[in-house]
């Protein structure tokens, strides 16, 4: 596996990523605490349509600054991270993790932490002292960013709460 930057035409490579997945469990905020709860749900790929809509959305990203990571298997895209740039707006000096996508036969086997590693030794060259999340409340989801030292953001960032409410918003310090 090769994690390499992309450049503005490769975020179009998106368009690989199977993105289809079972989830069991999602997690909810409830009085403050972390919670678990059983719920099923099937995701489906991103239709065609969808699929463009996020690919121009990532490229206005890129043209804001923001970083680009693939992971490849030869020349085919096992999954993507996005840096954000400038810093978030909450006060703190924390660049958001936009996005990290790896298609659904590449899971388990070291792909979203080679990407994530990738943006946090990007967000550190930076000056960041933090990376935020905000990561879609399934359990493989968080579990998979706690793991990484991801805990829940302190404070949360309000645009992004905003954009993304049902969200869990983690961050993991880079700085002590």
């Amino acid at each position: 596996m090769e994690i390499r930057t992309l450049t503005h035409a490769e975020i179009d490579l998106l368009n690989q990523i199977d993105r289809t997945e079972t989830i069991q469990q999602i997690y909810y905020y409830r009085d403050g605490d972390l919670v678990l709860e059983n719920e099923i749900y099937q995701v489906p790929d991103w239709d065609p349509g969808e699929k463009a809509r996020r690919v121009a959305a990532l490229q206005a990203l890129y043209d804001q600054g923001a970083t680009f990571f693939g992971a490849f298997e030869g020349a085919r895209l096992l999954g993507m991270a996005a840096l954000g740039h400038p810093f978030t707006g909450s006060g703190e000096r924390r660049l958001n993790l936009e996005g990290l996508w790896v298609s659904h036969a590449a899971r388990g086997v070291g792909v979203g932490r080679a990407l994530f590693q990738s943006a946090v030794q990007e967000a550190r060259v930076r000056g960041a002292q933090a990376l935020y999340v905000s990561a879609t409340p399934s359990e493989n989801t968080v579990r998979f960013y706690r793991n990484l030292g991801c805990r829940p953001a302190q404070p949360i960032d309000s645009a992004l709460f905003e954009k993304e409410p049902q969200d869990i918003h983690l961050e993991l310090l880079l700085v002590e």
